[in-house]
């Protein structure tokens, strides 16, 4: 049995509320890793706050 079919297994002797914190955590796993991908890509925040003093003439 795959680790996938384990887990829909698990899932559905679970109470209503619980299925619906397993949803959140699964979204906030999505996000996380989506952030991930586009790490090495996006500035880091002390490059956007060295941009934003010296736009303000910092």
């Amino acid at each position: 049995m795959s680790a996938q079919e384990i887990l829909i297994e698990e899932i559905k002797r679970q109470p209503e509320p619980v299925v619906r914190e397993i949803l959140h955590y699964l979204k906030f796993l999505e996000r996380q890793r989506a952030q991930e991908d586009w790490a090495d890509v996006l500035p880091t925040r002390e490059v956007e706050q060295e941009k934003l003093d010296i736009l303000d003439g910092k």
